[in-house]
């Protein structure tokens, strides 16, 4: 599959571009740029002057800040079909997080210049990429939701309810190492283990490896609702 096929059918899949004209589709192809970063590899720093913004074709990406102290805050992971660094549509210069490949990855990046040029020439688009900001926009206040008013098992079962589709699927893997999940959760690693194995203890979970299968998906929801 040649790259600009490969990138078409991720901007097709994205639910953030899903209703766009075969036309305007097009032109966002022909305006990207393809990236490919190895496991660990920093895309950007903190700081760095915002110059577009990034779907994600294949891969994982981790977007965290750095305390003072050199304390790491992930602030969200991303997969395939997502995007991110988006600010650069509200007027942002300057990249506010740190983004970091978790596993290889494959990006399709938007330069701003041209994603405005795209605006001008086609202002139904514009309509699009304010619904992309309200989906964000709802995502963070979850996180931030997430992180102030749910104790630390609570964000678990929420974490593992969402990747059950709520109730929809009862097995599923985990797309990241536990060490990220527990940053992500806001978590330490140790605690993190305490309530898998508690929930493994309770029959509610079954674990191996990263494969999670859920036994009792009634029980799981009334620990959630």
């Amino acid at each position: 599959m040649s790259s600009q096929i490969h990138l078409e059918k991720a901007l097709k899949e994205s639910p953030y571009f899903q209703g766009l004209s075969p036309e305007l589709l097009s032109a966002l192809v022909q305006i990207s740029v393809l990236k490919r970063l190895s496991k660990e590899e920093h895309l950007f720093f903190e700081g760095e002057k915002d110059l577009g913004f990034y779907l994600i074709v294949d891969g994982m990406m981790k977007l965290y800040k750095l305390s003072p102290k050199g304390k790491e805050g992930v602030i969200h992971i991303f997969g395939p079909g997502e995007i991110f660094a988006e600010v650069v549509l509200a007027g942002s210069e300057a990249y506010p997080v740190n983004a970091q490949a978790l596993t290889d990855a494959t990006l399709a990046f938007f330069p701003k210049a041209n994603l405005l040029n795209l605006l001008k020439r086609n202002p139904d688009f514009g309509l699009n990429l304010i619904g992309l900001l309200c989906m964000r926009l709802k995502s963070l206040l979850k996180t931030i939701e997430n992180l102030t008013l749910k104790e630390a098992g609570e964000r678990l079962i929420a974490y593992l309810w969402e990747l059950t589709e709520e109730g929809k699927k009862e097995e599923f893997t985990l797309s990241i190492p536990k060490s990220q999940l527990a940053l992500l959760l806001g978590i330490t690693p140790e605690t993190l283990s305490r309530i898998f194995q508690r929930l493994k203890e309770e029959d509610i979970i079954g674990v191996e490896g990263k494969r999670v299968r859920i036994k009792d998906m009634t029980k799981l929801r009334s620990l959630l609702f």
